[in-house]
């Protein structure tokens, strides 16, 4: 019966993926977080349509994938008027993460501001949602948080194949997020 337990726990173990955390600075951007890889980032530009006309915005994104399973943080510094529409600039961001996974979001709830936050926080939302991601459409679930802090909008997000993310890794991701030197 041992025996059979411990062949069990190995199987497990071979089959999840395996979390190396490690504090990621990543530069530009203004934050600290856990990331299970080693990671990359990239820069691009993006159009954000809003109701007063199409802004471009110039996000910086460090993700890492492990198995079935990214995490992402994407950070874009806003114009003025940018950051005064808040509530819009992070819908668009809502809706385009949650579109990546032909999803449907099934929970959402406002956040409060991120550890090391020492100005305004204009918008933020903590939200879950289920799609299915490639290859071959398997259900996936996306767990994200965003946030416009001051003139920035942080996007963190962890998206894996379902039951593939386990709950305490999905806590590590999110909860070392932390603003630093803004």
């Amino acid at each position: 019966m041992r025996f059979a337990a411990l062949v069990a726990a190995a199987l497990l173990a071979a089959c999840s993926p395996r979390f190396d955390w490690r504090d990621v600075r990543p530069a530009p951007g203004g934050f600290v977080v856990a990331l299970p890889d080693r990671p990359q980032t990239v820069a691009r530009d993006v159009a954000v349509t809003l109701p007063g006309g199409v802004l471009h915005l110039a996000l910086t994104m460090t993700s890492t994938g492990v198995g079935a399973t990214l995490f992402a943080v994407g950070v874009a510094p806003l114009p003025p008027a940018a950051a005064q529409d808040a509530d819009a600039v992070l819908a668009w961001f809502r809706d385009g993460i949650v579109r990546n996974l032909a999803g449907t979001v099934t929970a959402s709830r406002p956040l409060a501001p991120p550890p090391g936050a020492t100005g305004a926080l204009r918008a933020s939302e903590e939200l879950v949602a289920r799609g299915t991601m490639e290859p071959g459409h398997r259900a996936a679930r996306l767990d994200a948080r965003l946030y416009v802090f001051e003139d920035r909008l942080y996007s963190l997000a962890a998206v894996a194949a379902e039951g593939e993310l386990p709950p305490e890794a999905r806590d590590t991701f999110f909860d070392s997020f932390r603003i630093a030197g803004h």
